[in-house]
């Protein structure tokens, strides 16, 4: 029997569990019991829920002791892929990063190698902007101009994101909390309706919603301004068949 810890953070990871042998025992890590619910529909996975350090990983290493890690953690969660990278040579456990092809997208798009230099390129467009985000790095966008007065969040209905923005003070007006991948259409409809002169986006992928931004931001004539992934150090998997085929073939 395979053994695998899945470090899941993005849809991919219940692709993965969906199409994985049913003879394989799969750990899932997730850090919100919104994400659990959805992995547990696509299989009969072990699911431990709620944000690890590198100790955590390691105290489950030595529990399952797992013959791979499969790390598909978002790719901007680089905190989290440091302290399963370390767990992982620490414990001497082949580990295998998956991440999303990046796709060629259409229209005025501006992309940033990074948070910082994407709200530098903000401060010369006037007018109001939809962020698509996240919460997870809102505090670079403070630095913007009347941040609270211009900028319009569509985040993840969670209830801990929205108790984090209420801290921050956010008017509740300024905030979309749904579920899923948004539509062109949605997009569309939301950009319009904060009258938004730029749409900004985390270069999350297909899975991820960006063909559906570009589309609107194009449709509305507006920039996409893309937050380019970090840079992976070491190779990647980009099609999970691929990464299953791959653990078969090495077990």
């Amino acid at each position: 029997m395979i053994k695998v810890l899945l470090v899941a953070g993005t849809a991919d990871a219940g692709d993965f569990i969906a199409l994985a042998p049913q003879t394989w025992q799969i750990t899932a890590t997730t850090i919100s019991q919104l994400g659990a619910e959805s992995l547990k529909t696509k299989g009969n996975p072990i699911i431990e829920v709620g944000a690890l350090d590198k100790e955590g990983f390691i105290k489950l290493i030595n529990r399952d002791k797992p013959d791979y890690i499969v790390d598909m953690s978002h790719p901007f969660s680089t905190e989290v892929t440091a302290n399963v990278k370390e767990a992982a040579y620490e414990s001497s456990v082949p580990y295998l990063r998956y991440d999303r092809e990046s796709v060629s997208l259409a229209g005025q798009v501006l992309y940033y190698p990074a948070f910082p230099q994407a709200v530098q390129g903000l401060k010369s467009i006037e007018g109001n902007l939809l962020l698509t985000i996240g919460s997870r790095n809102l505090h670079f966008f403070e630095k913007l101009p009347d941040f609270r007065h211009r900028c319009y969040l569509r985040v993840l209905a969670d209830s801990e994101i929205l108790r984090k923005l209420e801290a921050m003070n956010i008017d509740p007006s300024h905030v979309f909390a749904m579920k899923g991948v948004a539509s062109t259409e949605l997009n569309i409809a939301l950009a319009r309706q904060v009258e938004a002169k730029a749409i900004v986006t985390k270069d999350s992928g297909v899975q991820g919603g960006i063909i559906e931004k570009a589309a609107a931001a194009q449709a509305l004539d507006i920039p996409l301004v893309v937050i380019a992934k970090p840079k992976p150090e070491q190779e990647v998997y980009s099609a999970v068949k691929e990464l299953i085929k791959y653990i078969e073939g090495r077990c």
